[in-house]
């Protein structure tokens, strides 16, 4: 019933056009009614004023009458039409009233002026929007352009070179000379030549630099972190303080806390067969007397794990215990002792520390005093002989580094800029032609991260002189040189990595190998 009383609503209108038509209708029937009326008085009227005619005008009027095409219909047939045409309107009508006019509707919606002119007013806001960007960016290209015809042409760098490595094996006991790359130019250091004019001054004064009077302040520091504190420390201090032109305080201080623990003698004698052991087995002091202990109190496993040879089926070093005896073997020779602390000890401080390979063996060995080296290197560092070199230097001690470090500074205008060096009489191409004669010559260019451009010119005029070299990064232009010659005392605890188990052979990764490029 819904849907019928919307189309009903949706009728009106064309219910009160039809009325109209209908009201048109009848008031054309009327005029028409009027007019024929009008048209049949005003021919009476004519035949009322028309004059008498004659028989002849009568028979010619007649002739013309029957000359005169035939009348479009019937008056009947006229009114037929009439009445089926009327009831066609009234057909029509009731046709119109059955129409349906949605789509009408909606295209007269669609037609209304007032949206018309709102899409009109927000199109040309779009357009004044759209023109602004447009403008913006034409601007912007005019600028580009104004900007492109100011910006000079590119010239592009001169080409560099470039070579493709050539890895080759590095040669054995290489004459290495270092040349140092930054990017202004180049600077040279052949570590031996360099250091070898100090190492002559120093051997002339080599038995300055030993320890004369040692004392316990420079050690005290490193002694108490062994012992645990001052008391212990200046308590043994009398009883290790004479090794130490032969061996590493805190080897020696570890070792004789070790025999200490053990309630073992640990005097000059004991020490010292120790120190001739460990360096005949190339193993730490405190391990070697932490062995002996273990075999004092009859654990013979820390004594056998020492034992150096790389063939565990062909072992260096046995020890079996039988009751009351123990029986120590070194290579071929065995010895047995009673298993007493005075027994066990004496083998090791008297027999095995006087066989070949252990006797007096750390008398070949110096440790030198570390401040007395530095104060002569510091004179040796404004000598005049070092005014040849590109570098000055200053020696210093650093603990847990048993040499003396010389920390080198490149002099003002020592080396070669870029354009130095490719003149043939350069000291660079001079150097490299030395470099190239010596049959273990080898350049190692050591290069800042911002020199690469140097470096490739350096390299090439290294490879038309045919020099075998390397390269390697170089953080900056400092350096650090040790001088490994004379081996001072470290004044710190050095930890060191236990053996291996007996039996297990250690792993070692080695280093990578060096190449010539």
């Amino acid at each position: 019933m819904s849907k019928k009383r919307k189309h009903e609503e949706q009728e009106l209108p064309f219910v009160a056009l039809m009325d109209t038509m209908t009201n048109v209708v009848g008031v054309l029937i009327i005029v028409l009614v009027m007019v024929g009326l009008s048209i049949a008085s005003a021919v009476r009227k004519v035949l009322s004023d028309l004059p008498p005619v004659e028989p002849d005008e009568h028979q010619k009027m007649v002739e013309v009458m029957k000359n005169l095409p035939p009348p479009p219909a019937d008056p009947k047939k006229l009114e037929e039409d009439k009445k089926i045409a009327e009831q066609k309107l009234k057909k029509a009508i009731e046709d119109l009233k059955t129409i349906d006019t949605t789509s009408v509707e909606s295209q007269m919606k669609f037609m209304d002026l007032a949206s018309f002119n709102k899409k009109l007013d927000d199109a040309r806001k779009l357009r004044t929007a759209q023109k602004a960007a447009v403008d913006k960016l034409i601007a912007e290209v005019e600028r580009m352009k104004a900007l492109l015809d100011e910006t000079p042409v590119f010239k592009p760098a001169p080409p560099t070179y470039i070579r493709l490595p050539n890895p080759r094996p590095f040669p054995e006991k290489p004459n290495e000379t270092r040349v140092l790359v930054a990017k202004q130019g180049v600077l040279f250091l052949n570590e031996k030549t360099f250091i070898q004019p100090i190492l002559d001054g120093l051997d002339k004064v080599k038995s300055q630099l030993e320890y004369k009077e040692a004392k316990i302040d420079p050690f005290l520091k490193m002694l108490t972190q062994v012992f645990g504190s001052a008391p212990p420390a200046q308590q043994a201090w009398p009883e290790i303080a004479p090794f130490v032109n032969t061996f590493q305080m805190d080897q020696v201080a570890l070792a004789y806390k070790a025999l200490a623990a053990a309630k073992l003698p640990a005097n000059k004698q004991v020490i010292s067969s120790i120190g001739d052991i460990s360096i005949g087995l190339r193993r730490t002091m405190p391990a070697v007397a932490e062995a002996i202990a273990a075999a004092v109190q009859g654990n013979l496993s820390k004594w056998t794990a020492l034992d150096p040879s790389a063939d565990p089926l062909k072992p260096s070093i046995k020890a079996t215990s039988a009751g009351s005896k123990i029986s120590f073997t070194w290579g071929a020779k065995t010895i047995e002792v009673k298993a007493t602390a005075k027994d066990i000890v004496d083998y090791f401080v008297k027999d095995l520390a006087n066989m070949p390979g252990f006797k007096d063996v750390s008398r070949a060995k110096v440790i030198y005093d570390a401040f007395k080296l530095q104060a002569i290197l510091e004179r040796a560092a404004g000598s005049p002989m070092m005014n040849s070199s590109s570098y000055t230097f200053k020696p210093s001690v650093k603990p847990g580094i048993p040499y003396v470090q010389l920390a080198l500074t490149p002099k003002a205008g020592g080396g070669e800029t870029l354009d130095q060096i490719r003149g043939e009489g350069s000291n660079y191409q001079r150097l490299m032609r030395g470099v190239k004669a010596d049959e273990k010559g080898v350049a190692i260019f050591q290069v800042m991260s911002d020199a690469f451009a140097t470096y490739h010119e350096a390299r090439r005029i290294a490879d038309q002189i045919g020099v075998a070299a390397t390269w390697e990064f170089l953080p900056r232009l400092d350096l650090l040189v040790n001088v490994t010659t004379y081996e001072v005392q470290r004044f710190a605890v050095t930890a060191v990595a236990p053996p291996a188990p007996t039996g297990v052979p250690a792993v070692r990764i080695a280093a990578p190998k060096r190449a010539l490029d």
